[in-house]
């Protein structure tokens, strides 16, 4: 899956924070559950979910939920486990890491001066892993995250763009990087399915890659706005969800994307994969998609909360939304 721009991956290494840079500890909110929260994973028997201010909160039933001290302020957008070591990530391009399945953080990197946030993180095993976040912000850990390194990946751009570049590139290699950092659509999310990777972004941009997210193919789809995120369900199906209620499967036997009527207009934030028969979508106003088979049936919350992420724990799904963590959908 090699692309002919491969080469234009541009590796810096960034020296690893000194903790009194993001030494501010976050606020402990009396209902802290009940806050924007942005991102929720399972690690092992407990979940952990992060938001806004730094909240990093902890439950082992999904029910009672406790918030630990971590010395960040910074919001946080996305949070991912191996194991026992785990890492968030969020604004100021700060990334935090735990040891101790989420008791204890610390600060590994933190560069407020990027003026963007990074926006989810993903590890193929406890050294190795990238964090995405906005205009085309890539980093790699080959460490655990001791040291990051920052990549530019030209694959993510469109092919006209990809041209443009590529005369450029024979002119003026300095300003051709310049140019490719300037263009960089934002990635939004990445997922990983066995040896593969899934990244989402805006422009139309779903990719994937096959050898850790060192070279990447851009997946051809009929359709140019926001994607949120992608994931292979346990179903075998690719689904990529974006803007305005647009969904998108993957047709294995037509090898194409096939738009999915939502039954909304609702940006569609989260896919959750419940088993082997039935996805479900999450997204903005309340959004619940339920996908079994060809059948889709669209519910909405009556709170009208949009709903961020989500997982599937001790049979019901998990949600975190803008006011705090809900409690969706028993199992059918």
């Amino acid at each position: 899956m090699k692309l002919s721009l491969a080469s234009a991956v541009i590796a810096v290494l960034l020296a690893p924070l000194s903790t009194v840079q993001a030494a501010q500890n976050s606020f402990q909110a009396p209902l802290v559950d009940q806050s924007l929260l942005l991102d929720i994973t399972q690690s092992g028997e407990q979940l952990i979910a992060v938001g806004e201010r730094g909240h990093i909160i902890r439950s082992t039933d999904g029910q009672k939920w406790q918030q630990v001290d971590v010395p960040s302020t910074s919001t946080l957008t996305g949070v991912y486990f191996v194991g026992q070591q785990g890492w968030a990530v969020g604004h100021d391009f700060v990334i935090l890491h735990t040891a101790n399945n989420g008791l204890d953080w610390e600060v590994q990197y933190y560069a407020p001066e990027q003026e963007r946030p990074l926006l989810d993180v993903a590890f193929f095993n406890k050294n190795e892993g990238i964090a995405i976040g906005a205009y085309g912000a890539f980093l790699r850990t080959v460490d655990g995250g001791k040291t990051w390194q920052s990549e530019l990946h030209a694959e993510f751009v469109n092919q006209d763009d990809q041209d443009y570049l590529n005369e450029l590139r024979l002119e003026d290699e300095a300003f051709y990087k310049e140019e490719l950092a300037a263009i960089l659509p934002h990635l939004n999310s990445v997922s990983i399915s066995g040896n593969d990777i899934y990244l989402a972004g805006e422009a139309g941009l779903l990719a994937m890659s096959s050898d850790k997210g060192r070279t990447w193919k851009r997946m051809d789809i009929d359709y140019h706005g926001s994607f949120f995120n992608i994931v292979k369900a346990q179903s075998g199906d690719l689904i990529a969800t974006g803007l305005r209620g647009n969904v998108f499967i993957f047709n294995n036997d037509e090898q194409e994307w096939k738009a999915l009527d939502a039954g909304s207009k609702a940006s569609m934030n989260a896919v959750v994969s419940v088993d082997a028969s039935r996805t479900v979508l999450l997204g903005n106003n309340g959004a619940v998609v339920t996908v079994q088979g060809d059948d889709v049936s669209y519910e909405q919350q009556s709170d009208g909360q949009t709903l961020i992420n989500g997982v599937f724990y001790n049979n019901q799904i998990i949600a975190v939304s803008v006011d705090g963590i809900k409690h969706l959908q028993q199992a059918r």
